[in-house]
């Protein structure tokens, strides 16, 4: 009887010693699962913070032309009223296609220049 009992603790501790192989590459699997997920997330995040600021260098970049268009904008208003107003004291009729542009902009000058008479 201690002969089967010492036999079946034998297996019983090689059943245990197997069991406690199985977990350990089991958990160096996680592990090495849990660096090579760590490597990932520390290029994602460089890559994010790259992305962010071209992202802000793509923002400044549209409200510098946002501003520059908004000023071309203003300066052509004022070249075009110049312009009408030159137009208007030489008594000179404008082109048709700039009669039409002063048109579609509700800008009108006395009917001689605009109509052509």
């Amino acid at each position: 009887m201690a002969a089967a009992k010492t036999a079946n603790d034998s297996r019983a501790a090689a059943r245990l010693t197997a069991s406690l192989a199985s977990s350990k590459r089991a958990q160096e699997s996680l592990r090495a699962q849990l660096r090579s997920q760590s490597a990932d997330i520390d290029q994602l995040e460089a890559k994010n913070t790259e992305q962010r600021a071209v992202v802000k260098d793509l923002r400044l970049e549209v409200a510098r032309l946002q501003t520059n268009q908004t000023t071309d904008a203003q300066d052509l208003v004022h070249l075009a009223g110049k312009l009408l107003a030159l137009s208007n004291a030489a008594g000179v009729e404008l082109d048709y296609n700039t009669k039409a542009i002063f048109r579609r902009r509700g800008w009108t000058a006395p009917s001689a220049t605009m109509t052509g008479k």
